[in-house]
């Protein structure tokens, strides 16, 4: 059995509870392939759930705990009964979530059924950027809110890892794209094709939106609770959790204003990931990274995350 390096946790805390360390290498069990990461994304839920124990990440975490989810590299071993990836594949993916998937080092391994064939367009940085982000977009839009081309979606956060997603995901749909941002990040989620983009600096969204079909809320409980007022009835909206109270206060407000409201659990699928990969190679999506750090400089990507001002993703280079 070899090591490898990684990033560990030993205790649950601030940024200085990342330790760099060598660990014990995986092996690739049944149906699942050994992955050599070369890059690993980093998420906002990488650093909550090194602040504590996740409800949404196991709840009960045993340590020492190897953070991450998001991964590309190649497939260096194969477990029994695989078929679907060789030896050499370049892979992407975000095996297990929310379970422990070790994205944070050198080795890890996937089930086969959370990982797809990399975009070719994309670097192995940039394919890392993409699973949880690009996955918690298109699943909010098609799997749950069923957006349709015509219709109009709001989604608040425009240039952040899901938002910037979301709205390339929209409009290839064929819906109409109203965003907020900051008034540095304006030109950015234009570029990225938003018809309308409302510098929140500047202008308050429920004085301008009305009736819109779907509503995508990455922000948390202030602008959710102002959300109920821009979306037409009969019409939706999903949140992302994270964001401590979401939950309660839609259910309280959906019924009042005759709408429909979701939390969207993402959770992993190499279909998908395949999917998205397609797009990618034919043009019609690109990813941003903000940053890319060195796997043993995690701390700073986490300290930057956390900060909150983040333009698309951030990623650690494990090459």
């Amino acid at each position: 059995m070899g090591t490898m390096k990684a990033v560990q946790i030993h205790a649950f805390g601030d940024i200085d509870v990342l330790q760099y360390r060598e660990v014990e290498r995986p092996e690739p069990q049944a149906g699942e392939v050994l992955v050599r990461v070369r890059a690993a994304g980093v998420n906002l839920v990488d650093a909550a759930s090194r602040h504590f124990p996740l409800p949404i990440t196991t709840g009960k975490k045993e340590l020492p705990y190897i953070l991450g989810w998001d991964i590309a590299g190649d497939v260096v071993a194969i477990g029994p009964g695989v078929t679907q990836f060789a030896l050499g594949d370049a892979v992407y993916g975000m095996p297990r979530f929310p379970d422990e998937a070790k994205a944070y080092s050198e080795y890890t391994t996937a089930p086969v059924a959370d990982i797809a064939l990399k975009p070719h367009a994309l670097t192995y940085q940039e394919a890392a950027g993409v699973p949880l982000a690009a996955l918690t977009a298109w699943q909010s839009l098609f799997d749950l809110a069923h957006l349709q081309a015509g219709q109009t979606i709001f989604i608040s956060g425009g240039s952040g890892g899901v938002g910037h997603f979301a709205i390339q995901l929209a409009k290839w749909r064929g819906a109409r794209v109203i965003t907020t941002t900051s008034t540095r990040n304006v030109e950015f989620v234009r570029n990225l094709g938003a018809d309308v983009v409302l510098d929140y600096t500047k202008q308050a969204f429920q004085e301008v939106v009305k009736d819109v079909d779907v509503v995508l809320d990455a922000i948390g409980e202030d602008f959710l609770k102002h959300s109920f007022e821009v979306v037409k009835r009969g019409g939706i909206i999903v949140s992302l959790p994270g964001h401590k109270g979401v939950g309660q206060l839609g259910a309280e407000l959906a019924p009042r204003y005759g709408v429909q409201f979701v939390l969207a659990m993402v959770h992993p699928s190499g279909e998908q990931m395949a999917e998205l990969a397609q797009l990618f190679d034919a043009g019609k999506l690109k990813v941003h990274l903000d940053g890319v750090f060195p796997l043993q400089e995690a701390a700073q990507a986490h300290k930057l995350s956390e900060d909150g001002h983040v333009r698309g993703k951030l990623v650690l280079n494990v090459e």
